[in-house]
């Protein structure tokens, strides 16, 4: 049941990234937040996990997206437990962190922007580059954020997980969504 790990840390790449985009304001504490992953295998095999845990962070020139990545469900216990234990090691790596420069990310004002940005992923105690796509619009004085990106376990050190036999692609899709107040 690799998927799931390897999907958990793509949701928290893409969670990261999509923090950021919305952090090129300063903000305020992210709500009504939403990280999944995407992963797949063989004969259609498909493994979602999500979670709802994400800050932003914002610091100097410098906006930080951190997901807890012990949360991340796929509503099966033991690829849970496989996933948490043997592949994204939670005890040791809690979070997935993604730092993207403020300026970097695009704002939106009266309309709703859509960009492209860089960031570096910490994730499994390693970091890599990484390129990940945002939406954002305004809402009165708060941010809704979109963000999606594709993420390589293998950059991280992470094995493909694998369950009796079958093994899950190593690229795993992620998505994020949040909203963030405009400080």
């Amino acid at each position: 049941m690799k998927l799931p790990v390897k999907t958990h840390r793509l949701l928290v790449v893409l969670a990261g990234v999509l923090a950021t985009a919305i952090a090129h304001a300063q903000l305020g504490a992210a709500s009504d937040a939403r990280v999944a992953f995407h992963a797949v295998g063989p004969g259609g095999l498909k493994i979602e996990g999500t979670s709802s845990e994400l800050t932003v962070n914002e610091a100097s020139d410098r906006v930080s997206v951190v997901v807890p990545l012990r949360p991340l469900d796929t509503k099966i216990e033991l690829r849970n437990k496989h996933m948490r234990e043997k592949y994204l090691e939670t005890d040791k790596y809690p979070n997935a962190e993604l730092v993207v420069a403020r300026s970097a990310l695009k704002m939106p004002d009266a309309s709703p922007i859509s960009g492209e940005a860089d960031g570096v992923l910490k994730l499994h105690g390693r970091e890599h580059a990484v390129r990940f796509k945002y939406d954002a619009r305004r809402a009165g004085a708060r941010f809704q954020v979109n963000g999606s990106m594709r993420l390589d376990i293998r950059h991280y050190g992470i094995a493909e997980p694998s369950f009796m036999g079958a093994t899950v692609k190593p690229e795993i899709d992620v998505t994020v969504s949040f909203t963030v107040a405009d400080q």
